[in-house]
């Protein structure tokens, strides 16, 4: 499997969609960095940029990277007829799909890694001290993994559709957009742990589970207030990473037993 892995990121090198994938991690911060701010502190600084990368670059564009990167690499082997080269060695399809999602699951880290790593550029370049930083950097990495087992019931569908990269994209568009109305909507980001959408969904678990971790000892009025009704309903790590690695542990069989039934 190791192996597959390695070979699986290798290729990578060889397509564009990667590079510009990736750069999409560096977006959301940069952009940021331009806008007026209310900080007073290195720590509000540093939190502010931060937030940037949690709530707008993982939900607006990590879930589709990762959505787009799987149709590449789950299909393209099919359109330019070399996976049939690959079933002679011979590599069983299942191992090879669950190879491709881990590859994924690497380029969800990176992505977030990425963009915290120049949220602590910019936030140094401005003069501040970049206090809590690292807290809120491993936080991000946590999230990358919530994103990318998120992502996953997307894959299926496009892996189930078989090569229709139009009604894939529909599929993203619409997920992405739910997800992130989700995670700002007090209706479901006050839901009680359990098989729900705010439990379910990445958007609103990731937000339940990052949104404890910010410094709230000088929150305003308005924060203060909606600490006070959504305190309750925090997801705990055991929690938020229980529901991620079940959804991981079934869509990726689901998307390994579709994928190797599936003719070459």
């Amino acid at each position: 499997m190791l192996r597959l892995i390695f070979c699986e990121f290798l290729k990578l090198r060889r397509k564009p969609l990667f590079f510009i994938s990736a750069l999409l991690s560096v977006m959301m911060p940069l952009g940021f960095s331009f806008l007026p701010s209310n900080a007073q502190t290195g720590a509000q600084a540093t939190e502010e940029i931060m937030s940037c990368l949690f709530q707008m670059s993982a939900y607006l564009l990590l879930i589709p990277a990762v959505i787009i990167l799987a149709s590449n690499l789950l299909f393209e082997e099919q359109d330019n007829d070399t996976l049939k080269n690959l079933r002679t060695i011979p590599v069983d399809k299942a191992r090879l799909a669950i190879a491709k999602m881990l590859v994924l699951l690497i380029f969800s880290v990176l992505f977030m890694a990425a963009g915290g790593l120049l949220s602590l550029v910019i936030v140094l370049f401005q003069g501040w001290e970049p206090a809590g930083f690292w807290h809120l950097f491993f936080v991000g990495l946590g999230e990358s993994l919530i994103m990318w087992a998120g992502a996953l019931p997307c894959v299926l569908l496009v892996v189930a559709f078989n090569k229709s990269y139009i009604i894939s994209v529909i599929i993203t568009f619409f997920y992405t957009l739910i997800n992130y109305m989700f995670s700002i909507n007090d209706f479901f980001i006050m839901q009680p742990f359990g098989f729900n959408a705010g439990t379910l969904l990445p958007g609103p678990l990731s937000f339940r589970w990052f949104f404890q971790f910010y410094d709230h000892s000088n929150a305003g009025a308005e924060l203060t207030a909606l600490l006070e009704r959504i305190h309750p309903y925090f997801l705990s790590n055991t929690q938020a990473f229980g529901v991620t690695a079940m959804e991981a542990i079934v869509f990726l069989s689901l998307i390994a037993f579709i994928y190797k039934r599936q003719e070459v």
